[in-house]
């Protein structure tokens, strides 16, 4: 479940089709999605298609999860308003059976869209034994000031998109004299942790860890001419990276960390739909054949991903 410009999945499709496994790649919001799907002993049964494919829902094993878009409506229905509240309804059915598929997600959406907050990533973060850069979230221009004047600070946006598809925003060092006495928006800051950037890509209980070096700005992303060198996790920290994905129900997660002066693997943040193409192109670690493998894997029973409730 992806659009057709995501190149992470492309790796993952290739890897499956080379083994003989049976894929269909779905994006809703390319084309009208078709289904027929009753409910039979408990479970969604009977047949979900596009223009091009078709597979029954009984037969599926498992779904990668990535970026699909939304349902646009049938291209039938001329009036704006009414196909708008087709697709809504498209989205509510569609999305409404996947989700509830007892099968391997990688990742189910319930379980991204919970993973997918900076703040509660450092809680869990810190909950599992991970340290993480001392951070503040604030409105007031006046707090991140006298806040910041004590330490060297990044600015961090809750989401890397920006303004639109081709905006990011990135990690940026700011003087916190400079910052306006009204923010305009929450914003998150943290304390800069100086050391050796990491990136850690974890599948089921594997995982797959790269030193980053070469990068000339704070949020290595923005650099083309970086390098990467294979580490290994520590125990400590993988042990801990389990915790959290349990936490959260990640099958996959992509996962940023500072190694500090004293050797700690500071928790920076968790992308639970990452990329990592580029890690397994300049390295050759064996990461989409992980992902391909845990997706062949089915599960003994079902996993409920339901988001809870705080009294």
């Amino acid at each position: 479940m992806t659009d057709a410009d995501d190149h992470t999945a492309d790796l993952v499709v290739s890897d499956l089709v080379q083994r003989g496994e049976r894929v269909m790649r779905l994006d809703p919001g390319a084309g009208f999605v078709s289904m027929e799907a009753e409910l039979t002993a408990g479970r969604w049964q009977n047949v979900i298609r596009d223009e091009r494919r078709a597979t029954r829902l009984e037969n599926v094993v498992s779904v990668l999860w990535r970026w699909p878009t939304p349902p646009a409506g049938h291209p039938a229905i001329l009036d704006a308003d009414r196909r708008a509240w087709a697709a809504r309804e498209d989205t509510a059915a569609l999305h409404g059976v996947l989700r509830s598929l007892p099968v391997r997600w990688v990742n189910h959406p319930g379980a991204v869209a919970m993973a997918n907050f900076k703040p509660d990533q450092l809680t869990t973060a810190v909950d599992v034994g991970l340290p993480v850069p001392p951070t503040l979230i604030t409105t007031s221009g006046e707090v991140a000031r006298r806040w910041a004047a004590r330490r060297d600070v990044l600015y961090k946006a809750f989401h890397a998109q920006g303004t639109d598809d081709c905006h990011m925003v990135l990690a940026t060092p700011v003087n916190g004299t400079d910052l306006p006495l009204e923010l305009g928006a929450a914003s998150m800051f943290q304390e800069i942790i100086g050391g050796q950037h990491v990136r850690g890509t974890f599948i089921g209980r594997e995982a797959f860890a790269v030193t980053i070096s070469g990068a000339d700005r704070i949020d290595w992303r923005a650099n083309l001419d970086v390098t990467y060198s294979v580490i290994d996790v520590p125990p400590s920290v993988h042990r801990a990276i389990l915790l959290y994905m349990n936490r959260f129900g990640l099958e996959y997660g992509a996962f940023d960390f500072i190694i500090d002066a004293s050797g700690n693997w500071v928790f920076l943040e968790c992308n639970p739909l990452g990329m990592y193409g580029f890690v397994e192109i300049a390295t050759g670690l064996p990461i989409t054949k992980a992902i391909a493998d845990r997706l062949c894997t089915p599960v003994s029973s079902p996993v409920r991903h339901v988001q809870p409730m705080k009294c």
